[in-house]
């Protein structure tokens, strides 16, 4: 039996751990060995070279590992605040990550349901193949898959990166300690090319903007370029999300022994190619594929079918119209009659974000699909799978921002702009507060007079 890990964590906390909350519950076996293990590798990495760990630490370890999430979760604002974010004396990378995968993970404890981070947790692990990497891009995609892994550290089952983070060279840096030599990341010479090839292609679209005003915008929204003393100068989540691409796409180019799946945070129009929906996620092939088999577009229908009949109690089908679309999230946004879902679930905000997002990223794909279509067949069906995936999105979540959005976005780019006005009607009932919604709702309203105009 081995007691190391234990014995590290109790000379590491020493009092601290006997201050547990009468009210936390103890974590779950599985949890608590995954705080152990980061504890541990904290313990190890600055006992190895001497450096100095501040007590927020070991106060953040031993409020998660005795089921305080919600201290737990301010402590890591704390150490963010305190000895990362613009501090002077910054932790370590291998310090400061660890202590983020536990304080990260603390806070999803703190505000979901643990139910609905383990059937989320539990279909990942399903899907992913043992030996791949696994990109998380969500805080659920990246901080669950983590903790719940069997050894993050071992990269088993499975190796769990973040694409959102890979244009930081101290994540990288930490990555590269973390698994060592048992994937190829990128050196600091393929970041520092991943933006210089980013900042060229983003100078070129400026400069074609400002050349010619009346001409289709290239510089996307969200897209902060600016020129300052004759240089371009980039900004904005748009910008660091393109320079992860690429930086993904090296990763997967320099693997090719690896399968690789991934998560999506922000959509990357190179991936999509790549991409077939497998279970919740995608799995990301290393060469792009012509079109998807209908046999995994069958089985991906059949995948989020049975999951809205476990969660919300419905299927939505390719008849169900715009207005029982509409009808059913308005009853689901309140107390629904004979409802055959989990109850549960429709208390949990953050969970029906979750899923909804899952869902909404497939709509993206298809979407895509149907824009870059071969055939007149693969483009109607493409757009059929893409709205039923809208229509389910929506009702997983019908607070969504993004849902709204992609279905919004969806019957616009079909010429339905008049079903697009019906929609985001709908969608404001349920959100009068939302500035989100709101904006969509003018731009709605804009495409229907300009498709009115031009009938």
């Amino acid at each position: 039996m081995n007691l190391f890990p234990t014995i590290v964590l109790a000379a590491a906390l020493g009092v601290l751990v006997g201050a547990r909350p009468a009210e936390a519950a103890q974590p779950d076996p599985d949890i608590a060995r995954f705080i152990t293990a980061k504890s541990n590798q904290v313990y190890l990495a600055t006992r190895d070279v001497g450096a100095p760990v501040p007590p927020e630490v070991w106060k953040m370890f031993a409020a998660a590992s005795s089921g305080d999430w919600k201290s737990s979760t301010d402590l890591l604002r704390a150490i963010s605040t305190n000895y990362h974010a613009n501090a002077a004396h910054r932790l370590a990378p291998e310090v400061w990550f660890r202590v983020q995968d536990v304080g990260g993970f603390c806070e999803l404890l703190a505000t979901n349901n643990l139910k609905f981070i383990r059937l989320f947790a539990d279909e990942v692990f399903k899907v992913v193949a043992p030996g791949s990497i696994y990109f998380g891009g969500t805080d659920p995609g990246r901080f669950v898959i983590t903790a719940l892994s069997l050894s993050h550290e071992e990269g088993q089952p499975f190796f769990t990166l973040t694409q959102n983070q890979l244009v930081d060279a101290e994540y990288l840096t930490y990555l590269r300690g973390l698994y060592r030599q048992q994937i190829k990341l990128p050196d600091d010479a393929m970041v520092k090319q991943a933006f210089d090839e980013y900042l060229a292609d983003a100078t070129r679209r400026l400069q074609h903007d400002q050349q010619f005003p009346d001409e289709p915008k290239q510089v996307t929204p969200g897209e902060n370029i600016q020129t300052v003393n004759g240089r371009a100068q980039i900004s904005g989540q748009t910008a660091v999300m393109a320079i992860n691409g690429l930086l993904a796409h090296d990763i997967l180019r320099a693997n090719p022994e690896h399968e690789f799946y991934i998560e999506e945070s922000f959509p990357l129009d190179w991936m999509y190619p790549y991409l077939e929906p497998t279970g919740p996620i995608f799995k990301l092939r290393h060469a792009p594929l012509e079109s998807l088999f209908e046999e995994n577009m069958h089985n991906d229908r059949e995948y989020w079918q049975r999951l809205n009949r476990r969660l919300i109690g419905q299927e939505v089908h390719d008849e169900t119209d715009l207005a029982e679309v509409c009808a059913a999230a308005q009853e689901l946004n309140g107390k629904p009659k004979d409802f055959q879902g989990d109850p549960d679930f429709l208390r949990d905000d953050n969970a029906r974000k979750t899923f909804s997002k899952l869902r909404s990223a497939g709509s993206g794909l298809y979407a895509w699909r149907a824009a870059h279509a071969k055939s007149s067949s693969e483009r109607r069906l493409m757009e059929r799978e893409a709205e039923l995936a809208c229509k389910q999105a929506y009702l997983l979540c019908p607070k969504s921002t993004e849902a709204i959005a992609r279905y919004l976005m969806f019957l616009i780019s079909e010429h339905r702009a008049d079903d697009g006005q019906k929609f985001i009607a709908a969608a404001r009932k349920l959100n009068p507060d939302d500035a989100t919604v709101s904006s969509l709702a003018r731009y709605a309203r804009q495409m229907s007079d300009w498709e009115k105009s031009h009938r």
